[in-house]
């Protein structure tokens, strides 16, 4: 109801006073009002602000799905709603920002191309793929450990800080 709500009375990134009044929540459910909107963020359903507003990720021109990534170092979002233009939403790897290969992501599309194809850039990592990453631990000439994942399409080495090592040895 709320994400309905919104589609048809908002227009624009709101605060949680401001969707009280739009939707006259009455006050002994503000309470769960209020949980409610930040479970619809954590789901990727709406998008929050650094203003603390809140917003549809479509009205935003936002869009949430899972990151494919290719070994060569960039990435494709499928979206989780299909876009007006089609297809999946191409991420050069400078704009991956950290995003690992399943990742469910939130990506603002940059732009649209003549031929309808989608740039974006990640701008939220809403949910890991896996909470583990298998790979060889090594130190580098700091002594600072770090482990490069097996999987190509993760394309980043993983820092491990100091004393968090768990027993690895290098080469592990």
């Amino acid at each position: 109801q709320v994400l309905t709500l919104m589609r048809e009375r908002i227009h624009h990134p709101a605060s949680v006073r401001e969707l009280l009044q739009v939707f006259k929540v009455p006050r002994d459910e503000r309470t769960s009002f209020r949980r409610h909107v930040k479970s619809l963020v954590a789901s990727g359903a709406l998008i929050q602000t650094r203003g603390h507003r809140f917003g549809l990720p479509e009205k935003m021109d936002l869009s949430v799905g899972r990151l494919q990534a290719h070994p060569s170092g960039y990435g494709f979002v499928s979206p989780e709603r299909p876009l007006e233009a089609g297809g999946d939403i191409y991420i050069a790897g400078p704009h991956i920002n950290e995003a690992m290969h399943g990742d469910r992501v939130v990506v603002r599309i940059e732009r649209i191309k003549e031929d309808g194809r989608v740039e974006g850039r990640i701008i939220r990592i809403l949910e890991r793929s896996s909470p583990w990453l298998v790979g060889r631990f090594d130190r580098d000439d700091n002594r600072m450990g770090y482990v490069v994942p097996f999987d190509r399409r993760v394309l980043m080495d993983i820092f491990i800080p100091a004393g968090q090592e768990g027993g690895a040895s290098p080469g592990d």
